[in-house]
């Protein structure tokens, strides 16, 4: 499920066409996860912040190469 919403994030980000964005992205999710280590009685493990990272790249990338994709086609 994170995985999920990482993605979906991800892609959120590549849609406002913002470095600005792209990066406030990365960094609310890193922010979200060290506040979940800093509440929670037995901190989460760490892959789980890699694996938000993860799919956090995997759907931005995915936005970016989908949309070069339709760009050279109606070129």
């Amino acid at each position: 499920m994170i995985f999920v919403t990482a993605t979906i994030i991800g892609i959120a980000a590549g849609l406002q066409r913002s470095t600005i964005g792209a990066l406030l992205g990365v960094a609310l999710v890193s922010v979200a996860f060290m506040a979940a280590v800093a509440i929670s009685i037995v901190p989460p493990p760490l892959t789980t912040l890699f694996i938000a990272l993860g799919g956090y790249n995997l759907g931005f990338i995915g936005y970016l190469m989908t949309a070069d994709m339709l760009e050279q086609r109606r070129a």
